[in-house]
């Protein structure tokens, strides 16, 4: 029977070590480039919750560390407060904005601290809520790392998932 070298096992235990460290999993649980969003459609009332990894949205997920990122960064805050610029009801539906927030606020974040997702709620208050037939998904224009999306709809007890990405950028109900 063989024995493995102690620098082979060594090297294997820390290995598996580091896999299962805490700090292997404080950067989340996210695929770069793929989000997950949430469209829930109750009554007049439509809510669209974007679960995406940072990266997705900048092309880096830890703080500005020059001034090109930080201008990214810059401009990525100004676009977050127009959410129009992420999701956009067809305008037959007569959608009013009613509400946004961010996970983080971005106003409150420590610059010294890694952001994996982004969770970015939009909350719209529609006069013809039959007429949400689809959902443009705007993110895509300003935002060429993001790849795809997956999209759960709930509306009117109905459940669908779909796949989203920037060739169709569309949810068809």
């Amino acid at each position: 029977m063989s024995k493995i070298p102690t620098r082979v096992a060594a090297c294997a235990l820390f290995t598996a070590a580091a896999c299962f460290s805490p700090l292997a999993l404080a950067h989340g649980n996210h695929t770069h480039g793929h989000g997950n969003v949430q469209v829930s459609v109750d009554g007049t009332a439509l809510t669209v919750r974007l679960d995406v990894p940072l990266e997705a949205y900048l092309g880096y997920d830890y703080p500005p560390r020059n001034e090109k990122q930080q201008q990214v960064w810059q401009a990525f805050v100004e676009r977050v407060a127009d959410p129009l610029r992420f999701v956009e009801p067809p305008a037959e539906a007569q959608c009013k904005l009613s509400g946004s927030r961010t996970e983080p606020a971005l106003g409150e974040v420590d610059p010294k601290v890694d952001i994996a997702n982004l969770v970015h709620e939009i909350r719209f208050e529609c006069a013809q809520p039959e007429a949400l037939k689809s959902l443009s998904f705007s993110a895509f224009r300003d935002h060429p790392g993001l790849k795809q999306l997956r999209v759960r709809l709930e509306s009117a007890g109905a459940k669908k998932t779909q796949t989203i990405r920037p060739r169709f950028p569309a949810l068809v109900f």
